[in-house]
């Protein structure tokens, strides 16, 4: 009996729902529930705290379709039948409830009546000594199908110490044909015959240092099942791209690249339908693609999939047209995706473009590189070379090695994977989570004061009572004059920052102490900690106290709040739907909203865009608060942003028609905001630029944050007036275009003066070139020179010397400067400019660093320049070349204008 995958998944939810589970939703890709991690990677993470003890939570079983993401197996998806970056894990969970007994019950009724999954195909397996699982399954199976397996499969540990328990997996014989092929081939081998479909985690012992096994107080059930496995399994399909979940996103692939769905193509295809839901969902979660972190690995998945299409001679944007066949698919499940399709797409093929942009680059750099190799006689390109191309260019590795090889090259394999070692745990190492705060402890101290009441929405002062006290992130029994501390309390007016919005300001006080408020944030669920400033007396934990936000702060915070609301519906009407809301932050002294678009807006967009929103703030239109459905809420048009997770009732922000029948702004907020647009008074944008790949940012101000803006702005016109002797506007403007017209001709007699004099003591120095290890070394100081004349005649040397590695500093104003540049034949042999520079900053008390073909830095002390210059020599340069290779002249000459290195 053939399922759907909307099916499948509805139904186990339902299921577990008549076991008395709660249904969880999904978790974002972005863990809420544990900030040490990249990405949510199993359906465990959201319940984190449940499984430690402190979530406040009352129920004890769950149940949940979580999205997963991993790239732990990233090379093997699409090859095989089973890996995915991008997956849905269904799971059931208990805390301290149910256990063994019911975890394995239940997941053999789910999966031979509910599913209908034959009985002679299913095995279990079992920890080897866990003996209580084997007699529960023995009740179920033959002795034969259930298998004992040591601690490296089926024993789960949390860390060397520290909660952990024996696991059992249910696994399907797929048949004979999809294995091995050895007689003994059993559920041990991991040839893909026996594939795993369910895997229940029974967390029962609490592991000591010394290695031993203590019993928990309570124990917990954590299981996770793949839904595209089962829905494969269930329908009878040998890979799980064969399912509704894949194939029209494989069909479409396949028809946009004009290629057939054959053995010799499916790989591709397969990867290409893979990579295109898990970019649809990790942008649709608010992850951009970037250079570091989430966004890092967004951008490498991207273009993995883009690579494929190159394959195939396709050189033009294609992954952001399958984002609407993901949805198709996934639509139903994930209802959020409609709002964000546009802007999903848009971004995605903005990311295409420059990366197919990065691809020709790449190509010329292998070219030239290939050409110097001819010129040698040299057979073998080596690692680190390859390994440059792809970290520096993102050039893929195995287009490198199909074009070495019809050249008649080969790359050396293994030196290229040691880099590649190399990089990834460096990349490690740089990931220390989202660098927020360790909130495990707010977390047991929540359990203890209980959440903390808000009242702030309509009230701007109250009276509480102080739950605890913090001094040096410790608990304080009191808090004296001059300490700085954070104070919680039973209930506060003060409104912790979230959603962009600051933390409120004020004072919490009584007849004996008062302190200063000058943050107040939200670290763990409803606790509100206000950190303070003790102005005088003391308090004590039980004190009652009054707590008063500055109210005049709060009115000109909520203006700028409001005003981003105006501002996002006003872009969306001016620039297209696209136009996505990617962070902001609201201030009393600015606003800062960043969108999703990929170019500049001229002034005259922005200051079309200004004068609307300028007309709604004088049409004094209302702002209604109100609370509804999340699903109600959606279906009315409110807003929702990318990345932020929503309960079943969610708090709206409308700014009402002038016929206050309809809303011309509806949003998901939870911030402050004014009654009436009215209140902004005047808005004003003051900058506009771009902050990340196809992410654009608007400052801007209102209320009296814009008066004092233009104010200041009025001042310096009236000064500059005076200063020209101008009357009025006109005659200023004409007087100042004239006065800088004729700096800049002065200036640039000045300058080509001096670069006239400076060429021709660079010139002299150029019959100054050292050899050493057989790469020519040359070092001048170029006194009066600023940056961008060291950097012309760092390129002439290039050109003039065709091979070298170059130093050239200068004293100018009072200042030491220097550039470093290398030429590409020695960046491919290993001489690294960047590296060169910051040991060079060293010795003359400065900094410097760059890229491996180019380099700068500089230093406020001259002391030591002239000297650091004549001793460059005798710096180590082996540390810049790679050992035991010496660097001949190509015969070709090396490009001197080629895109510099990232």
């Amino acid at each position: 009996m053939n399922k759907l995958s909307a099916q499948i998944r509805e139904e186990f939810l339902r299921f577990f729902g008549t076991k008395q589970c709660v249904i969880v939703p999904s978790d974002s890709l972005v863990p809420s529930g544990d900030e040490t991690l990249l990405f949510t990677s199993a359906g465990m993470v959201q319940f984190k705290q449940h499984f430690l003890g402190q979530s406040k939570d009352s129920f004890t079983r769950a149940a949940s379709c979580q999205k997963c993401f991993r790239t732990s197996d990233i090379e093997q998806v699409g090859i095989t039948i089973r890996h995915l970056t991008f997956f849905e894990m269904l799971g059931n969970f208990s805390f301290g409830d149910y256990f063994k007994e019911e975890a394995i019950a239940w997941a053999w009724e789910f999966l031979t009546n509910n599913m209908s999954l034959p009985e002679k195909r299913l095995y279990a397996t079992v920890y080897k000594d866990d003996d209580e699982a084997a007699e529960i399954w023995s009740k179920i199976l033959p002795p034969g199908k259930i298998i004992r397996m040591g601690r490296e499969t089926n024993f789960w540990n949390m860390g060397n110490t520290g909660p952990c328990g024996p696991c059992s997996e249910i696994l399907m014989d797929l048949g004979s044909k999809t294995g091995c092929g050895r007689a003994a081939c059993g559920p041990e081998c991991d040839c893909g015959r026996y594939l795993e479909i369910w895997n229940l985690v029974f967390t029962q012992f609490d592991r000591q240092a010394d290695d031993s096994l203590k019993n928990l107080p309570k124990k917990n059930i954590d299981t996770g099942m793949g839904l595209e496995r089962l829905v494969a399994a269930v329908n009878g399909k040998k890979s799980i791209f064969e399912t509704d979940l894949f194939m029209p996103a494989v069909k479409h692939a396949g028809e946009i690249l004009k290629v057939k769905i054959g053995a010799e193509n499916i790989s591709k295809l397969r990867m290409i339908a893979d990579h295109s839901r898990a970019a649809t969902f990790l942008i649709s979660d608010g992850i951009l693609p970037s250079n570091e972190g989430r966004g890092y690995v967004l951008r490498r998945i991207l273009r993995r999939a883009l690579r494929q299409g190159k394959l195939y001679g396709y050189n033009k944007p294609f992954i952001n047209e399958i984002v609407p066949t993901v949805f198709k698919i996934m639509g139903a499940a994930y209802p959020e995706l409609l709002s964000k399709l546009e802007s999903i797409q848009s971004i995605i093929k903005a990311e295409e473009k420059k990366f197919l942009e990065t691809l020709e680059s790449g190509s010329r750099v292998l070219s030239d590189f290939i050409s110097i190799c001819k010129s040698k006689g040299t057979a073998t390109v080596d690692g680190k070379t390859v390994f440059k191309l792809y970290d520096t260019y993102g050039f893929p590795y195995d287009l490198t090695k199909e074009i070495t090889f019809e050249n008649g090259l080969v790359v050396d394999e293994d030196e290229f994977r040691v880099e590649q070692k190399k990089a990834r745990e460096k990349s490690r190492a740089a990931w220390s989570g989202s660098g927020e705060k360790d909130t495990t402890f707010y977390s047991i101290l929540s359990k203890k004061t209980g959440d903390t009441s808000f009242v702030g929405y309509d009230n701007y002062a109250n009276e509480s009572e102080v739950l605890a006290l913090m001094r040096d992130s410790e608990m304080a029994d009191e808090l004296e004059a001059g300490d700085d501390g954070e104070i919680i309390l039973s209930s506060t007016s003060f409104y912790a920052r979230s959603g962009g919005q600051i933390g409120d300001r004020g004072k919490i006080s009584n007849d004996y102490f008062e302190s200063a408020v000058d943050d107040v944030f939200r670290p763990t669920g409803n606790l509100f900690v206000h950190k303070v400033k003790v102005l005088k007396g003391r308090v004590k934990i039980g004190d009652k106290v009054s707590a008063a936000i500055d109210l005049e702060f709060r009115k000109q915070v909520s203006r700028h709040h409001t005003a981003t609301h105006l501002l996002h519906k006003v872009l969306r009407e001016t620039l297209g739907g696209h136009i996505t809301q990617a962070g902001s932050l609201v201030a009393d002294g600015y606003l800062r909203f960043d969108f999703t678009h990929f170019y500049e807006i001229k002034k005259d967009c922005l200051t079309k865009i200004e004068k609307k929103i300028n007309c709604i703030i004088r049409s004094d239109l209302d702002v209604r608060i109100g609370n509804m459905e999340i699903e109600k809420a959606r279906n009315v048009g409110a807003t929702a942003l990318f990345g932020e997770k929503y309960g079943d009732i969610v708090r709206t922000v409308s700014i009402e028609n002038e016929d206050k029948k309809s809303n011309y702004s509806m949003e998901l907020c939870g911030g402050t905001h004014v009654n009436r647009t009215g209140e902004l008074g005047i808005f004003k944008i003051v900058s506009e630029f771009s902050v990340a790949a196809g992410v654009r940012r608007i400052e801007a101000v209102a209320g009296t944050a814009a008066e004092e803006y233009i104010l200041k702005k009025e001042e310096a016109i009236i000064k500059t007036s005076a200063a020209l002797n101008a009357s009025d506007s006109d005659m200023m403007v004409n007087k100042a275009l004239k006065q800088v017209a004729d700096y800049k001709r002065l200036e640039s007699e000045n300058v080509s003066l001096k670069s006239k004099l400076i060429s021709a003591k660079i010139d002299s120095c150029a019959e100054k070139v050292e050899e050493i290890n057989g790469v020519k070394f040359l070092s001048a100081l170029v006194d009066g020179a600023d940056a961008r004349l060291l950097r012309e005649a760092s390129d002439h040397l290039k050109k003039k010397l065709n091979s070298v590695v170059l130093l050239l500093a200068s004293r100018n104003e009072n200042k030491a400067l220097f550039v470093v540049s290398v030429t590409l034949d020695c960046v491919l042999r290993g001489v690294n400019a960047g590296e060169i520079a910051k040991e060079f900053a060293r010795t003359i008390n400065g900094s410097g660093g760059g890229r491996p073909d180019f380099a700068q830095g500089g230093s406020k002390d001259l002391s030591c320049l002239e000297n650091a210059v004549k001793e460059f020599m005798k710096m180590k340069q082996g540390e810049y070349l790679l050992e035991g290779k010496q660097l001949e002249s190509p015969t070709t000459t090396a490009p001197h204008d080629q895109e510099r290195f990232a």
